[in-house]
């Protein structure tokens, strides 16, 4: 190889490393973080810009400085130490690895850095490259984090109510103050033996299938436990879910429910006192009233010896203040029986036309006396019949009438119309009387409540509208009320109503007319379906829907709460009809949903199956057959 060859060579070798070191600084220059190179005595020798962005220091307050000078003031002094005892072959505190430290700025507070300190061998002597990032974001982030889960524990520790999170694989992971002490535990790790304990047999398996099913469909879980000790908790439980939105954990809100029941069962039982004295007092109270009233009505018409003129007055007097006393101990009984769930109803289709006349007819010698109009505007058109107890018809719509005309005024009207919707039809008492305040609507349905009427002439006790609150309730009715002070009041009632003759329905079905309150478990997986039919449940007040996901957790349920009714889901059904009600309990089944090209066999008189689509019509008459016609 010739002179010129090595010499291009060289060059060539020369202008690579020249580049390289060129990379190097623009990398270091540029880089985000603070990088220092001190010597083997610690005096600083370069540093790159960002260290005065970090540190505000500059360049040359830093070269030729000891390193010292960029630590906290508990640590001068000591750096020197430590790098002689590592250079002398000691342990490494910091060098080769890194952790996280504070560095002085230049006006003296201290910015939190992540420091890793690298060794170079550079000839003969040892230099040391300390690379400092900026941890203030992720420092000040962390503690805000810190201060929120304090913030949040202390709330979380100040509610009354136990609440507690368990994980999906099972281990409770939090406990507020009240779930520890509720349990009689000491810490969190103690729960699931507590309330092995505390639940009874098959309690954790509902539960667990409970969240299971919440973690299936993600909405949120309501329902009672009853504990070994005789606690009742009403527990709510809702997800919990990571940032990227998967489920990771179930926070449960408990309600020791124990006291208000206790008190529901005294109240009931003072209830009951009350109510077995008042029946008791039936016999006793109306027997010497009612004698008192005969022997009235005999002297009012005795021709021989003829009562005087005053006699006359004071008996008509003792007459007219007997029937008010015993309209009175009527209403009074009436409202005990109802309050006691002792009255009996007997609801079925009726004529509503003539009821209406007659109760007009029966009060127009009252709005005679008091020269009040009544009349009615019923439609020609009005030719159905209404669902209802005709006695107890007559009754609600006497009280409404009478009260229209006993809290008017002379030469004022009472209206009784009409207002017919798709299957129900309102009947509404509109009197020009004085009217009622708006903030005295609310107590108006209460007992013995006359609002302030009892200044007045007007006879009464304020137990009537209660009554008939009650009443119509009990009917599967509705009552509103709208007044305006010196205008006069509007009562409305509306039940259901058909507007066929009994001919032209002689042939359809039997009306959905439960008598009392039922409880049915659905078991569908599709929430849309579920939510369908609670929609359709909130028009049959007396029954109670709940909806599971599968027939495991039916099962689970029935065990420990029987419904009155099944009502599942084709999709749903593993095994014949028949076997999977034998599985639930035995108890009425109706299966939905059923495709119209699969015929479904059972030998079962308890076991309905509707096709797909169901209607609520349809579904009704199931349930009515199954739940009382052939109870």
């Amino acid at each position: 190889m010739d002179n010129q060859t090595i010499k291009k060579s060289c060059t060539d070798k020369q202008c690579a490393v020249t580049g390289t070191d060129a990379h190097y600084q623009a990398l270091v220059a540029s880089a985000a973080a603070a990088i220092l190179v001190i010597d083997e005595s610690g005096v600083i020798i370069d540093a790159n810009p960002y260290t005065h962005t970090l540190l505000g220091y500059d360049h040359r307050q830093l070269v030729g400085n000891n390193v010292e000078c960029l630590m906290p003031p508990e640590h001068e002094g000591k750096h020197q130490h430590y790098l002689m005892q590592y250079l002398t072959g000691g342990e490494a505190k910091v060098i080769g690895t890194g952790r996280r430290v504070k560095a002085r700025h230049v006006d003296g507070h201290l910015v939190p850095v992540h420091l890793a300190v690298s060794e170079v061998q550079i000839d003969s002597r040892r230099e040391f490259i300390g690379i400092m990032s900026d941890l203030s974001a992720l420092t000040q982030a962390q503690a805000s984090v810190k201060h929120e889960r304090n913030q949040l524990k202390t709330i979380i520790n100040a509610i009354a109510n136990p609440v507690f999170v368990r994980e999906l694989g099972g281990r409770y992971t939090m406990a507020n103050h009240a779930c520890v002490q509720a349990v009689g535990v000491d810490n969190v790790e103690a729960l699931a033996d507590a309330f092995a304990q505390l639940l009874p047999k098959g309690g954790r398996e509902t539960l667990n299938a409970l969240d299971h099913q919440l973690t299936m469909n993600g909405e949120p879980v309501h329902t009672d436990v009853t504990l070994n000790d005789g606690r009742t908790f009403k527990l709510a439980k809702t997800l919990i879910h990571h940032l990227e939105g998967e489920p990771y954990a179930i926070v449960t809100v408990a309600y020791d429910a124990t006291p208000l029941l206790n008190a529901m069962k005294d109240a009931e039982r003072a209830n009951q006192a009350k109510s077995d004295f008042l029946s008791a007092m039936s016999h006793e109270l109306r027997t010497p009233l009612n004698c008192v009233l005969g022997y009235a009505q005999l002297l009012m018409n005795a021709t021989s010896p003829a009562l005087e003129a005053t006699q006359q007055q004071y008996v008509a007097q003792i007459h007219q203040s007997g029937r008010h006393l015993l309209a009175l101990i009527n209403d009074v009984l009436d409202l005990a029986k109802i309050e006691a769930g002792k009255i009996s109803l007997n609801p079925s289709w009726a004529p509503l036309r003539p009821m209406i006349c007659e109760a007009i007819d029966s009060l127009l010698p009252l709005a005679h006396r008091q020269t009040v109009s009544l009349r009615h505007t019923l439609p020609d058109t009005l030719n159905g019949d209404i669902y209802v107890d005709a006695t107890r018809f007559k009754q609600v719509l006497i009280n409404l009438i009478s009260n229209a005309i006993k809290y008017n005024h002379a030469g004022g009207r009472v209206t009784v119309s009409t207002r017919q919707q798709a299957e129900t039809i309102t009947i509404a008492v509109t009197d020009t009387g004085i009217g009622i305040e708006q903030d005295k609507l609310s107590a108006l349905f209460e007992p013995f409540n006359r609002l302030a009427a009892e200044q007045t002439h007007i006879e009464g006790a304020g137990v009537g509208l209660a009554v008939t609150q009650q009443l119509i309730a009990q009917m599967q009715g509705e009552i509103t009320v709208s007044s305006e002070v010196g205008k006069g009041s509007c009562f409305a009632v509306t039940f259901p109503y058909r507007g066929q003759s009994l001919t032209e329905i002689a042939s359809s079905s039997t009306p959905f007319t439960l008598t009392q309150p039922h409880r049915v478990l659905f078991i569908e997986p599709d929430v849309a379906q579920q939510r369908l039919m609670a929609d359709w449940f909130e028009d049959w007040p007396l029954l109670t829907l709940t909806c599971v996901h599968d027939l495991s957790l039916a099962a689970a349920m029935a065990h420990t709460t029987p419904p009155s009714l099944f009502m599942v889901s084709h999709a749903v059904l593993d095994d014949t009809a028949d076997q999977v009600q034998s599985r639930l309990g035995e108890r009425p089944m109706i299966v939905v949903n059923v495709p119209d090209t699969e015929s479904m066999q059972s030998h079962s008189d308890s076991i309905v199956t509707l096709a797909s689509p169901v209607s609520g019509a349809a579904l009704g008459r199931a349930m009515q057959t199954l739940l009382e016609d052939r109870a």
